[in-house]
């Protein structure tokens, strides 16, 4: 069985690698944007298990910081204020055939605070993420599931490079994301503990992209980016269900193999920590809170320049002498909320019952005729050993009979 499903899910990975040629932009599962996680996913940390076919999943999931810093003019009066920052999205998780699903994200509002753009503080709606994922590939008798997703990120949202969120390019980006997870039920997943592990590669395709909207004020060009960045992303989830509540914790964050071009924000490595829960309000609504918690990543890595158009939210120069210091570019600590729906099929309430019986039928079944394989060979070794004792009695009264 063991076995079996180690080629599952090997002809899995290969199918989501010709997906993914056969697109030209390979296929929303980047860690650190606030993204929906699916089915048995925590806030930030995704499961290996795909949604059975035909289900349909959709969540919304937000967060809000405020961060301190200051506005005015260093000639005339400087005034403390509180930046607010907020970005929300929608994520519908959908099973399309057996050990596959797929995830589709959009941004659906994303504060800036970027300065000098005129009036547009926001990007609504903002960009959009895809990711086909290949999982519920089950060894050690359900109890470790396995999987793997290829994503993208398409920017619709039309600007890139925002503070205080994850870096983001102009172009397409794309990844691989592999997962693990452990259930300490593996027939009734929903009502025992469950632990994901969550490690991938991601591809920013930005050399040459524009870094700033503002021309350089020495050269009269755009800040351009000369590199192509990489990062390692990966997360830890543990999820604790009692009664109605799914108690969560995460641990996450992204380590970038190849940094942004200096003049982006967001260019250090982080990793958050994230205790949340999860209320299930019915069979077919739950709403969960959780806050992050900046671990690492607090060191602002970011080259600012009045030149080029790359300056620190609330902060205050006089050329390029710092008058006030501004916000880090990653906040210590970010509220966050989630409302799920399941939507198809209709009774989806009764269906996920339904989905484990059949499951625990199949898995009673599989193992009924590994014990008929295992007697039947058991009676094979039986009639060997007849068969062998009956010739050594033979051989014996023959050396009996010649003596």
């Amino acid at each position: 069985m063991v076995a079996a499903n180690l080629q599952k899910f090997s002809l899995s990975c290969l199918i989501l690698f010709l997906i993914c040629a056969v697109n030209m932009s390979p296929l929303s599962a980047q860690i650190g944007n606030g993204l929906g996680t699916g089915k048995f996913g925590t806030f930030n940390t995704y499961s290996a298990f795909a949604m059975e076919p035909g289900f349909l999943t959709m969540s919304n999931q937000g967060r809000i910081f405020a961060s301190t810093g200051q506005s005015g003019n260093f000639a005339t009066t400087v005034k403390n204020v509180n930046l607010y920052h907020a970005s929300n999205n929608f994520t519908f998780v959908y099973g399309f055939m057996d050990h596959f699903d797929a995830l589709i994200s959009i941004a659906t509002y994303q504060d800036l605070n970027i300065r000098r753009l005129g009036s547009k503080q926001a990007t609504t709606p903002g960009d959009l993420y895809v990711t086909v994922r290949g999982g519920s590939f089950e060894v050690m008798d359900g109890k470790i599931g396995l999987g793997a997703a290829l994503s993208s990120r398409i920017p619709t949202g039309g600007q890139n490079n925002i503070p205080f969120e994850v870096y983001k390019s102009r172009n397409v980006e794309f990844g691989l994301l592999t997962m693990a997870s452990l259930y300490g039920n593996p027939y009734y997943k929903d009502q025992a503990f469950l632990i994901n592990f969550n490690l991938g590669f991601w591809y920013y395709n930005d050399n040459g992209t524009v870094v700033s909207p503002i021309k350089n004020a020495t050269t009269s060009s755009l800040t351009e980016s000369n590199v192509n960045s990489t990062s390692l992303q990966y997360g830890f989830g543990f999820l604790f269900p009692v009664n109605k509540v799914q108690l969560m914790l995460d641990a996450y964050g992204v380590s970038y193999l190849t940094k942004p071009v200096k003049h982006a924000y967001s260019r250090e490595s982080f990793t958050y920590v994230t205790p949340g829960l999860k209320y299930n309000l019915r069979s077919w609504i739950n709403f969960g809170v959780y806050v992050d918690i900046l671990m690492t990543g607090k060191t602002d890595k970011t080259e600012y320049s009045q030149n080029t158009g790359v300056t620190k939210p609330g902060e205050i120069r006089n050329g390029n002498i710092i008058v006030t210091k501004g916000a880090p570019n990653y906040n210590s600590w970010r509220l966050g909320f989630n409302l799920g729906f399941n939507i198809l099929p209709v009774g989806f309430s009764s269906a996920p019952t339904e989905q484990r019986r059949k499951r625990l039928l199949d898995r009673l079944v599989e193992e009924e005729r590994g014990a008929q394989k295992a007697s039947n060979q058991l009676d094979k070794l039986k009639s060997v050993r007849l068969n062998a004792e009956k010739e050594l009695e033979k051989i014996k009264l023959e050396l009996e009979g010649g003596q």
